[in-house]
C-alpha cells in the first residue's frame, strides 16, 4: 500500500515547514509528498525547493484548496491519498495508523482522525476549547473507532485519506467551492452517497493555527459562506429567510447553554460563531444575487 500525502498551499509559508518535517519524518516507507502551491506570494515554493528537494511541488495560479488538492491527486502515484493542511502537524506514526485501519477494514472509502490544538494551547485559549468541545460532542470525535458513512467524524482534510479508486470514481473535489470552507463536506457526502464507508481512528493531528479573535472571526463568517455552497447543491436550497431562522435557533438555544454545566463555558463563543456564520451566508447569498 502506497501513500501520496497532499498538501495545498497558500501564503503559509512558515506552518507549511513544520508541517512538511513532520511528513517527511513518517514511519511509513512507502510514501510520496506533494505540495501544491496555488498562487503563494510569500516564497513558498523557493522555501519548498531549497529545504524539502525530496518533495514534489506543483504550482498554479490561486484557484482555491479544491482546485490544489485535485492538481496534487492528479499528480499523485500512491493508491491511498492521504490529505492534511499547512497548518497542521500529523503525528509521526500518521500513516502507518491509516494503514492499519485499511488493513483491518479493507471495505472502507477512506480513513481519518481528528483536529485539535496542542496541549499548551488547549490549557489556556478558550477558542481552542471550544474547537475540541465542537469536535468531540458535535461531530463525535473522542477516543473509540467509528465505522460508519456521512455521520462518521472522519472527514476533515486536516487528516484524512481515501482510496484513490474512489476519488477518481466521483470526481474529485468540486472545484466550485472556492474557499477552505464546504468543500470537504461535499466530498463525503458524495462520496457516501455511493454507499460507501469511512472509519475514523482517534489519531489526532495537531492545529497550528494562532487561536486569535481574528482568526476565529474569519474561520467562521468562511464555514458561513461555504454553507451557502454546500446547500446550493445538496439542499435545501439556501435563502436569507433559512439563514435567519437558523441564527435565530441558536440564539434561543443560548439560554440553555448557560444551564449546562458542560456547555456553559463555551455559550459564548457558540453565539458569536453562529452570528459570523450567519453574517457569511447573508453575505454570500447577496453576493449571488448580484
Amino acid at each position: 500500500m502506497k501513500f501520496s500525502i497532499v498538501i495545498p498551499t497558500y501564503n503559509r509559508s512558515e506552518t507549511l515547514r513544520q508541517t512538511l518535517i513532520a511528513v517527511t519524518r513518517q514511519d511509513y516507507a512507502e510514501c510520496e509528498v506533494l505540495v501544491v502551491d496555488d498562487g503563494s506570494t510569500d516564497g513558498t515554493a523557493e522555501i519548498v525547493a531549497r529545504e524539502f528537494p525530496a518533495v514534489r511541488l506543483i504550482r498554479q495560479s490561486n484557484r482555491g484548496p479544491a482546485a490544489a488538492r485535485n492538481a496534487g491527486v492528479r499528480a499523485a502515484v500512491g493508491d491511498i491519498i492521504a490529505f492534511t493542511d499547512d497548518d497542521c502537524l500529523p503525528p509521526l506514526d500518521w500513516l502507518t495508523r491509516l494503514a492499519e485501519g485499511y488493513a483491518r477494514y479493507p471495505q472502507v472509502a477512506g480513513v481519518g482522525g481528528y483536529l485539535e490544538a496542542p496541549e499548551y494551547v488547549l490549557r489556556d485559549s478558550i477558542l481552542a476549547q471550544y474547537e475540541r468541545s465542537i469536535g468531540r460532542d458535535e461531530y463525535g470525535a473522542r477516543d473509540a473507532e467509528v465505522l460508519a458513512g456521512f455521520a462518521c467524524p472522519a472527514g476533515g482534510t486536516n487528516n484524512m485519506s481515501y482510496c484513490r479508486d474512489v476519488l477518481e470514481q466521483v470526481g474529485g473535489f468540486d472545484e466550485t467551492f472556492p474557499y477552505a470552507a464546504g468543500e470537504d463536506a461535499d466530498l463525503k457526502w458524495r462520496i457516501c452517497q455511493t454507499g460507501a464507508q469511512l472509519l475514523y481512528l482517534p489519531i489526532k493531528v495537531v492545529h497550528l493555527q494562532v487561536y486569535s479573535l481574528t482568526s476565529f472571526r474569519r474561520q467562521a463568517y468562511m464555514r458561513g459562506k461555504g454553507r451557502v455552497c454546500f446547500d446550493a447543491k445538496h439542499g435545501p436550497h439556501p435563502t436569507r429567510l433559512r439563514a435567519s431562522l437558523r441564527l435565530m435557533r441558536r440564539l434561543l438555544h443560548f439560554p440553555f447553554d448557560l444551564l449546562s454545566a458542560q456547555r456553559r463555558p463555551y455559550a459564548p463563543v457558540g453565539a458569536l460563531e453562529g452570528w459570523l456564520q450567519f453574517r457569511g451566508e447573508w453575505d454570500m447569498l447577496a453576493s449571488k444575487r448580484r
